[in-house]
């Protein structure tokens, strides 16, 4: 008898480990697919969290390229109206009658009254 009760122990022992390995790898086949949604949830946050900053760099460099783009224009809008003024003041009369008379002997002729007979 005391070989019968070695065989049934050892059996109840087999099973046991079995029953504990089939829990473990249960274990492990919900464990397995629990952390595929949770990396792709990961790689969501690392590639939103990406472009967000990507994107704010962006935005950096347009407000920049715009404060350029503005110092620009407004340098080139007083340019333009220094220009207009000195177009003005070059093309005044006064200013082209002084230059024919000193640089070019312009003589300004008086109008003749001419009188005819009747």
């Amino acid at each position: 008898m005391p070989a019968q009760k070695k065989k049934t122990q050892s059996r109840k022992g087999k099973t046991m480990a079995r029953g504990r390995r089939k829990r473990s790898a249960e274990a492990k086949v919900g464990f397995g697919l629990l952390w595929v949604p949770v990396m792709l949830f990961f790689l969501l946050l690392s590639g939103l969290s990406v472009f967000y900053i990507w994107e704010r760099i962006k935005l950096r460099e347009i407000k920049r390229d715009i404060v350029t783009l503005e110092r620009a224009r407004r340098q080139i809008y007083e340019e333009n109206q220094q220009l207009k003024a000195q177009t003005e003041q070059l093309a005044s009369y006064r200013r082209i009658y002084k230059i024919a008379t000193e640089h070019f002997g312009y003589i300004e002729l008086k109008p003749k009254v001419i009188i005819s007979p009747e």
